[in-house]
């Protein structure tokens, strides 16, 4: 027994010790990998407030290393960190020796542990348009000589269809980042030679949970104003409201709710209100701009469409929203058309006027030659802006 035991001993003390030697080392990899995971994160988060610059990156990874130095480590960290200011994200690659206590760390070349991690931030930036529909080719779409002007905000497309985000022709989409869940269809040109992102996690409805206006007894029936000069009063109108050329209507401030039918505001004809939304619901509820009708809308401050110019009722059908003025200079407000098309088929800029103007729509469709321009001077008006669109707070999360 004795010589037995001396005989297994060495191999008994060899096993055990290669266990606590794996254990150690799967430990080490572990705890760098942490150290990995939170040290993109705050990398990312910090790049994201200083322009995407490097030596942010690299400051915060060196503090997370200088913080978290592993006792059983042999010689220092060699971190790797690279920053793509394009895709919004850090990717930190950490090297290290492991300092073995028996197997392990002999058997592999140096460094023995190599891990790496990547974070994305998912909003450093205004969101100034989302298309909604998850399954069409073109979400939303640019063509012919149309345009975007949104350089200081986001352009999203929830499709993951392979063309769910389409410029082409001579169209051109300007915005500070362009995001697709799906692919996209145009030339770098279409997109002022800066390529959208694809694969991009889709953006939640972010006015989902906004309960619609109260809707109470018919102020008017198939409400048609021909050559009129005067004003509306908010209400609902059942039928649809009809605003013939050559009027000039001022809309009262409140809430004008277009049931069962469209909003119309035919060509030569002057349209404005401070304080309006509008409220579609039923059959049939879209809106048509004629070409040469004046269109100034400024969205209520307070009340139940506080920041909406439109509130399309969800429960309505597919509908067309469609825009063919060269005078609407002014939709200050936030266009949510949970259900509509929005369809703007002008020859002339489009809301430029407005402080701000963002759009949450099924889809996006510009075509001829508009110049959709969505700017984002928040603190040049009371119209408060949606929770979800405008400036968004910097999220950070892990790809990887």
């Amino acid at each position: 027994m004795a010589m037995l035991t001396g005989i297994m001993a060495p191999l008994l003390i060899g096993v055990a010790g290669g266990a606590v030697d794996v254990s150690a080392f799967l430990t080490h990899r572990t705890d760098l990998q942490n150290i990995a995971d939170a040290a993109a994160l705050g990398a990312a988060k910090e790049a994201s407030l200083n322009g995407w610059a490097n030596s942010a990156a690299v400051a915060v990874v060196n503090g997370y290393l200088e913080a978290h130095k592993h006792s059983g480590a042999e010689g220092t960290v060699e971190a790797k960190v690279e920053v793509d200011s394009i895709k919004k994200q850090v990717t930190v690659t950490l090297e290290q020796d492991h300092h073995p206590y028996f197997v392990v760390g002999y058997l592999v070349g140096s460094p023995q542990i190599r891990v790496s991690s990547a974070a994305q931030t998912n909003n450093n930036t205004n969101i100034c348009v989302i298309g909604l529909d998850e399954a069409d080719a073109a979400t939303v779409s640019l063509e012919t000589n149309a345009a975007i002007s949104a350089p200081k905000c986001t352009v999203y497309s929830n499709s993951l269809s392979t063309s769910g985000l389409t410029s082409t022709g001579n169209a051109n989409l300007v915005s500070q980042l362009a995001c697709s869940a799906g692919g996209f269809a145009g030339a770098p040109r279409n997109f002022n030679y800066h390529n959208p992102l694809t694969d991009c996690p889709k953006v939640a409805d972010p006015l989902a949970s906004r309960p619609p206006p109260a809707v109470g007894p018919c102020r008017e029936m198939e409400a048609d104003y021909q050559q009129y000069i005067g004003n509306l009063k908010p209400g609902v109108y059942c039928g649809g409201l009809t605003i013939r050329a050559s009027s000039q209507v001022s809309l009262k401030p409140g809430i004008y709710v277009i049931k069962d039918g469209p909003l119309i505001i035919e060509s030569s004809s002057v349209v404005e209100g401070k304080g309006v939304g509008f409220y579609f619901t039923g059959k049939h509820a879209g809106m048509l701009f004629g070409s040469s009708a004046q269109v100034d809308i400024e969205a209520p401050i307070t009340g139940a469409l506080a920041g909406l110019v439109t509130f399309q009722d969800r429960a309505s059908a597919e509908t067309d929203f469609v825009i063919t003025s060269n005078k609407a200079r002014k939709l200050l407000g936030t266009i949510y058309l949970a259900n509509g098309n929005l369809i703007i088929d002008a020859n002339n800029k489009v809301a430029d006027a407005s402080a701000y103007t963002a759009i949450v729509v099924r889809r996006l469709r510009l075509s001829k030659g508009p110049n959709l321009v969505l700017n984002t001077d928040y603190n040049k008006t009371l119209v408060p802006v949606p929770e979800g669109v405008g400036e968004q707070a910097t999220t950070v999360h892990l790809l990887y």
